[in-house]
């Protein structure tokens, strides 16, 4: 082929991507047009031009507490997501913000459900993803995901008044966080902060050998986070391990708790008093993006590749490992899957000159799904109960989280494109030599033209999230005299100042018992991208195998 015919197949492949993509930007259904940068606030989800025009609009009605439009978004916009079972959780959310505690439950019973229904169905589900994309796939929620529908649907069943309900719920999120347990070695994804207010759901319902058995897996939890991150337990988890053993009367946990949090005994006595829980919901969780990522198949490797799938299969082997190799040796302050610019050889960086002799036969187009946190919340919030404050202490950072599932798919993903790639490559380059064959060396050309520009044009990375939920899950817990307390958080900015002040009414507190609240907090900070390197980093290592310093990833 000459160079003048390759450097033509790529602008043609280019003008379908560039072609079909405008297409999609196009669709946006019954939503409104986007209002001017000039009329949204600093945070608005609507400035974000990485997210899609559903979900875009879906977090500024959230912000804005408009349900019955978020509602329609989902219900009846030609833009809403195609997947039912990512709306219903996505609907789970806005009516559990709405106050609509029992059709929220319904909606995230469903979706429960169906997704223990298509996890028993992945493993026969992959050939139209191979041929294809990955979006083509049934859409299945992460194990992160999954394990925050019990955490909505307890605090749905307090809020309605039902601690049974939200014991039986607390009881399904033990089941699944220990089975998935087994099958994980990392503690730390055993989800602490479910955990934790499992314990304290089984506290408040009278249970009390469940509520020990919880919280004491949350601090395990909690201990292998900490250790990744740096972040302290929380003091409050200790003091409730120390009650729940003093209960059961289980004095080795009662002193190697009160010694490891330094517990003193001045508060005031479960007679005279109650616990009151708020946990603090911030902004949103980073969200998945596509990146192209450009990988060049070499003549050579060309050459030594014959006819036949299995042939397609060696070759997507070789320029596999050829990919990793690359990516294992590459700089986090500029990797090469967040890189904008054409890298025809993912070699431009290294000090090896080998590929630069190497003629490119042809470049796959690979959709590469990276994270984005615009998080829209403030740095942090405190409790004020009757004029006394209290920090709330971070329980569970989603977004680092998200960062860890995707780091740990990587390799899977890397394997699929490739070999999708590859695949429809092979099968347009064997059609078009078998037109110059039998003499119709035009149609052979327009084969390969058109074949591999559509090929390029299908190829999408799966970019589906459940992007309702928040960026961090703190919690702020105060025993506090029972009777009627005015209660209040004030939401802080990076600096300290307090940038607003949201004001939760009066709360009866009767003795000996807990009163559960939660609230979602909105700010303009666009989150801290420093906190998700260190798990991208580990993760990294641990698929790729190589020494990578942690740098902050650019702007």
């Amino acid at each position: 082929m000459t160079l003048r015919m390759r450097r033509l197949r790529f602008l043609v492949a280019g003008l379908v991507l560039t072609a079909g993509m405008a297409g999609c930007a196009s669709s946006g259904g019954s939503l409104p047009h986007r209002p001017g940068p000039g009329t949204l606030h600093a945070g608005s989800p609507l400035l974000n031009r990485s997210l899609s025009e559903s979900d875009a609009w879906l977090r500024y009605y959230l912000m804005r507490g408009e349900y019955d439009a978020a509602l329609n978004v989902l219900r009846t916009s030609a833009a809403r997501p195609r997947d039912r079972l990512l709306r219903s959780l996505q609907e789970g959310v806005v009516l559990h913000y709405a106050g609509h505690y029992t059709e929220s439950n319904r909606a995230f019973e469903w979706a429960e459900q169906e997704a223990d229904r298509r996890y028993t169905k992945s493993m026969r589900r992959g050939a139209g993803s191979l041929l294809i994309n990955d979006r083509v796939l049934a859409y299945t929620p992460s194990v992160g995901e999954l394990a925050l529908i019990p955490y909505f649907r307890m605090l749905n069943y307090l809020a309605l008044g039902t601690p049974g309900g939200a014991a039986v719920e607390a009881r399904k999120s033990s089941a699944f966080l220990a089975h998935q347990h087994s099958r994980e070695q990392d503690p730390c994804d055993s989800f602490g902060l479910v955990q934790y207010l499992a314990g304290l759901v089984y506290g408040a319902a009278g249970e009390r050998n469940d509520a020990l058995v919880s919280l004491r897996h949350a601090e395990h939890s909690f201990a292998a986070c900490s250790a990744r991150s740096s972040r302290p337990l929380p003091h409050e988890l200790g003091v409730d391990l120390f009650r729940a053993a003093s209960a059961l009367g289980v004095q080795e946990v009662i002193d190697s708790v009160a010694e490891r949090y330094e517990l003193t005994r001045d508060e005031p006595a479960a007679d005279s008093a109650g616990d009151l829980v708020v946990l603090v919901e911030y902004g949103f969780a980073a969200h998945r993006v596509q990146q192209d990522l450009y990988v060049p198949i070499f003549a050579d490797e060309l050459d030594e590749t014959g006819s036949g799938s299995a042939s397609a299969i060696d070759l997507a082997g070789r320029v596999t490992s050829r990919l990793v190799a690359g990516l294992a040796t590459s700089s986090l302050a500029n990797p090469l899957w967040e890189s904008d610019s054409w890298n025809p050889t993912l070699q431009l960086r290294s000090e090896t000159s080998a590929y630069h002799s190497r003629r490119v036969e042809y470049v796959l187009r690979l959709a590469w799904p990276v994270m984005r946190l615009e998080a829209s919340r403030p740095a942090t919030a405190r409790l004020v109960v009757d004029g006394t404050s209290t920090e709330a202490s971070a329980l569970e950072d989603l977004s680092a989280r998200r960062v860890r599932d995707l780091e740990s798919e990587r390799p899977a993903i890397l394997a699929r494109m490739v070999a999708r790639g590859v695949l429809k490559y092979t099968a347009s380059r064997g059609a078009e030599e078998k037109a110059e064959k039998e003499g119709l060396k035009w149609l052979g050309a327009l084969i390969g033209l058109f074949g591999n520009a559509a090929a390029n044009a299908l190829e999408q990375a799966d970019t589906r999230t459940w992007s309702l939920l928040p960026d961090q899950i703190s919690m702020a817990k105060v025993r506090v005299p029972a009777g009627e307390r005015h209660v209040r958080l004030e939401l802080l900015a990076a600096d300290g100042r307090t940038t607003e002040i949201v004001d939760l009414g009066i709360v009866t507190v009767r003795p000996g018992e807990s009163v559960f609240l939660s609230r979602r907090v909105w700010g303009a900070e666009g989150g801290d991208r420093e906190r998700l390197i260190k798990p991208h980093t580990d993760t990294h290592r641990r698929a790729f195998g190589t020494s990578i310093h942690p740098v902050e990833y650019p702007r």
